[in-house]
């Protein structure tokens, strides 16, 4: 266990999110083995499931949730893979920040940092989101590290966000005790409502509106790395094989534009639009999703 100071505001709110945390957990339907990696950035909690001697393959969840937003995909993702799902520092989650992470080169850094200590010289990459800002960057700046490189509904790195994504984000910081309120819309929001009637996404949902507003109330969010698109010639740079995929109704930016902009400058590219998904693809669409990560990788 670190010895780190808490992130948390209260014992009593780390507690309660600590629980609405395990609660998530409960939908992880595979078995799982929890590490904690210290690193100059503070101690990196994941969890790893598959089998041993399987490829390796690490996962980069989304903004201000947690590890926890698999649930639906590890599954799958786990049969033939040795899967890493971290928590990223410097959100609330069971990692403990120590300095903050505040340029990209310390972004790469931090998983770098993570990748040495598990012992993985090359990996397949999946992120989702935030995490796909994250796992772009990587691939422009450690490209030797990474075999595959998957992109799921990726926030920032392609085209700008829309204001209305910056405008629900301050409510939700700056008005810790509305949280439950702010984040209830922020996800409405996000997510296609259609699949919100189908009883596994609302299950994940609730689950994850659940941490997220205690995460907003009690978390003390330091410095994070701003998701702006990446020049034209960053994009250029990635070498790894790379798999985009957004949903049709994708509400944080234009699916359309992001999408033109990854086919016409990085250079091993596939592309592909889902319907009836909106931010929310992971979660709500996980078997198209998972089968179209899965021929990627091992095609």
């Amino acid at each position: 266990m670190s010895d780190l100071p808490s992130a948390f505001k209260s014992p009593k709110g780390e507690a309660e999110y600590m629980a609405a945390y395990e609660a998530s957990m409960r939908l992880w339907p595979v078995p799982y083995e929890s590490m904690d990696i210290q690193s100059r950035f503070g101690s990196t909690h994941l969890v790893v499931c598959g089998p041993k001697d399987a490829p390796p393959l690490v996962l980069l969840h989304c903004f201000f949730t947690s590890l926890t937003i698999w649930a639906y995909n590890i599954a799958d993702l786990s049969r033939d893979y040795r899967v890493y799902a971290l928590d990223m520092m410097g959100q609330p989650s069971k990692s403990i920040p120590d300095q903050p992470i505040s340029n990209r080169e310390e972004m790469a850094e931090w998983l770098t940092g993570i990748l040495d200590a598990i012992g993985i010289r090359q990996t397949d990459l999946v992120g989702y989101s935030y995490g796909g800002f994250a796992a772009l960057n990587y691939a422009m700046r450690v490209p030797d590290r990474l075999k595959k490189l998957v992109l799921l509904s990726p926030a920032g790195g392609l085209v700008p966000l829309k204001v209305q994504f910056f405008i629900r984000g301050m409510l939700v910081s700056f008005l810790p005790g509305l949280s439950k309120f702010t984040v209830n819309s922020f996800m409405h929001w996000m997510f296609y409502e259609p699949n919100l009637k189908n009883e596994n996404t609302r299950r994940i949902f609730n689950c994850t509106l659940n941490q997220m507003s205690l995460g907003a109330k009690y978390f003390r969010m330091g410095s994070i790395v701003p998701p702006i698109p990446y020049k034209d010639e960053e994009l250029c740079s990635v070498k790894s094989p790379t798999l985009l995929l957004i949903g049709q109704q994708e509400a944080l930016y234009d699916p359309v534009a992001a999408v033109e902009r990854a086919k016409k400058l990085i250079p091993d590219i596939k592309t592909e639009s889902i319907p009836q998904a909106s931010h929310d693809m992971p979660v709500s669409q996980p078997e198209t999703v998972n089968q179209k990560i899965l021929k990627f990788l091992k095609g």
